[in-house]
């Protein structure tokens, strides 16, 4: 609901990064949303000034909220994260400039979150799955992975879906678009909406 209160106040949801001056990626999504998980104190703290990895914010690397993380991961000292954007144009993450209004597709078709297990991102780090490069394979490192069975998404109308095993990378693939004109129900996703992500079989 972080991204969601983050569109509803800024007007459009959070780029997948804020370029520093230099042009390159220096502040993540994860760092703007901050305030709207109750971390703001965190936020105050971190300098917009100096790239993520720079001498100040270096050292908050070890007080990853445990939301970006798997539950039950180890909070203390931990830096990686599992809750990742698929950045593109074709996504709902363009990169350095804000995605708005709803995705052509339908927000119920649309995923806008993926769990991640392998890629081993520093939270703080401005770098998230890139679409054009991606392994649309299920839980396949360098895509959509999960320590459970069936990897979670969180789709732009902020439910959360399990994907089946059988689900094939045409169709995730489709799901990840954010005006390619699929539904659901057509690219034969497999997927099921879920209250909880923690009430999964782990691999």
């Amino acid at each position: 609901m972080a991204v969601a209160n983050y569109a509803d106040t800024k007007g459009h949801y959070p780029p997948a990064f804020v370029p520093g001056p230099d042009g390159r990626p220096w502040h993540s999504w994860r760092i703007l949303i901050l305030p709207y998980i109750e971390q703001d104190p965190l936020f105050k703290r971190y300098n917009f000034s100096e790239p993520w990895d720079g001498p100040n914010n270096s050292q908050l690397a070890g007080e990853m909220p445990r939301l970006f993380g798997f539950p039950g991961s180890p909070g203390e000292g931990r830096h990686v994260a599992n809750y990742l954007a698929v950045v593109g144009t074709e996504t709902m993450w363009p990169g350095g400039t804000p995605f708005r209004g709803l995705p052509k597709d339908g927000p119920s078709s649309t995923i806008l979150l993926v769990e991640n297990d392998g890629l081993d991102i520093p939270w703080m780090e401005p770098r998230d799955l890139v679409f054009s490069g991606m392994d649309f394979e299920l839980q396949s490192p360098g895509g959509v992975s999960s320590r459970y069975k069936t990897p979670g998404v969180v789709m732009a109308d902020y439910s959360i879906r399990t994907l089946h095993p059988s689900l094939s990378p045409a169709a995730l693939r489709a799901m990840l678009t954010a005006a390619g004109g699929e539904k659901l129900g057509e690219t034969g996703d497999g997927s099921q909406v879920i209250k909880d992500g923690r009430d999964r079989e782990s691999r």
